[in-house]
C-alpha cells in the first residue's frame, strides 16, 4: 500500500514538472520558431547591407520577412509545441513588466518617426514606399506585444521589422550599423535549438507517462 502511494505521488510531482516545462513553448519558448527568427535576421542584415541594390522583388521579399516569422513561429506554437494540448504559461512578473516597459518604448518611438516624416514630408506625396514604411512602424508596438515576448525576439523582431519598413521605402541599413541584429540573431538560433532539444526531451517523458498510464 505504501508503495503504491509513493509511486503514484511521484508520478503526479513528475507530470508537474513536466507540466511546468511543456507550458513555456506558450509563451516564452519559441524553439524552431527562435531558429527561424535568428536565420532571418541574420540572413536579411547581410544581404540587405552587402546587396544595396537590390530588385523589386529583393526588396519586397525582405519586407515580408517579419511577417514570415511571425506567422511560422505562431503556427509552430499552437500546433506543434502545444500538440499535447494548451498550457499557458504563468510568466514572472519581472517577465511581463519588461514585456510591457519594452512595448511602450517601441510605442513612443514608433509615434515619433511617424510624425516626424509626416511633418517633414508633409504634404505628404503618398505612394507604395512611403505607405508601407509608415504601416510597418506605426505597427511596430503591436507586434512587439503579441509577438515578441522575449528580449531576445524583440532585438531581432523590432530589426527585421525596422529594415521591412526600410526596405519598402528604397532605403537600406550600412553593414555594421546595426550590430546588435547579427548578434541578437545568431543568439537566437543557438536558443532555440537548444529549446527545440529541451522539447523533444519532454515529449519522451510525456509519451512514456501515457504509456505507463495506459
Amino acid at each position: 500500500m505504501f508503495q503504491a502511494r509513493s509511486t503514484f505521488s511521484g508520478d503526479v510531482g513528475r507530470l508537474a514538472e513536466l507540466t511546468r516545462r511543456y507550458a513555456r513553448f506558450s509563451v516564452s519558448a519559441r524553439g524552431l520558431g527562435s531558429v527561424l527568427g535568428g536565420a532571418l535576421a541574420l540572413v536579411t542584415y547581410f544581404l540587405g547591407a552587402l546587396v544595396p541594390d537590390l530588385s523589386t522583388g529583393g526588396r519586397v521579399a525582405l519586407a515580408a520577412a517579419p511577417l514570415v516569422w511571425i506567422a511560422v513561429k505562431e503556427l509552430l506554437r499552437s500546433r506543434y509545441y502545444q500538440r499535447f494540448g494548451r498550457v499557458e504559461e504563468a510568466r514572472p512578473a519581472l517577465d511581463r513588466r519588461l514585456h510591457l516597459g519594452l512595448t511602450l518604448f517601441t510605442a513612443l518611438v514608433s509615434a515619433g518617426i511617424v510624425v516626424t516624416v509626416l511633418v517633414r514630408e508633409w504634404p505628404v506625396q503618398w505612394d507604395v514606399g512611403i505607405a508601407g514604411y509608415l504601416m510597418y512602424v506605426a505597427a511596430m508596438p503591436l507586434l512587439v506585444w503579441l509577438f515578441m515576448r522575449t528580449p531576445l525576439e524583440y532585438v531581432a523582431g523590432v530589426f527585421l521589422v525596422a529594415q521591412a519598413a526600410l526596405m519598402l521605402s528604397g532605403g537600406n541599413y550600412s553593414l555594421w550599423q546595426q550590430p546588435q541584429a547579427p548578434i541578437g540573431g545568431l543568439a537566437l538560433i543557438v536558443l532555440g535549438l537548444r529549446q527545440h532539444a529541451e522539447y523533444l526531451r519532454i515529449s519522451r517523458e510525456l509519451e512514456s507517462l501515457r504509456g505507463a498510464a495506459g
